[in-house]
């Protein structure tokens, strides 16, 4: 993209501006609710990482408490190491170690889940088993 002649850098520091704000606006109402990551273990736990810790920051300078009673629902193909991320992070010996993603989340307050499973078929599921609702 970024060798396209009508590329330009500004517009799409602009456009990455509003997006990170939009999505920041929704992690502000996170306390009690439930976060999705469903097959990103690089880039979702990044930027929602980035997020929280930008709206936790300006809710301390205003006084409130961060962010807080959310469950993070991590999901993707890869074994997730049989550890139980409420214990914390597994030793260095444990293959589940190395899931960055987990251990990203699971730093970032509430719990984090991780359910191993194909992402399509878990988007199927979950949209039948709201329709029912």
């Amino acid at each position: 993209i970024s060798n396209h002649p009508m590329f330009n850098g500004a517009v799409i520091g602009r456009a990455a501006d509003i997006d990170f704000r939009l999505f920041g606006a929704s992690v502000e109402k996170l306390d009690g609710g439930v976060v999705l990551s469903i097959g990103s273990a690089i880039m979702g736990p990044q930027v929602f990482e980035k997020s929280l810790s930008c709206v936790n920051n300006l809710r301390l300078q205003t006084g409130r408490p961060i962010v807080s009673g959310h469950t993070i629902y991590v999901v993707d193909l890869q074994d997730g190491g049989n550890w139980d991320w409420t214990k914390g992070e597994p030793p260095k010996d444990n293959p589940a170690y190395y899931l960055r993603f987990c251990k990203s989340y699971s730093r970032m307050g509430g719990t984090m889940r991780y359910v191993q499973c194909d992402n399509v078929l878990f988007l199927r599921q979950l949209f039948h088993a709201l329709q029912k609702i």
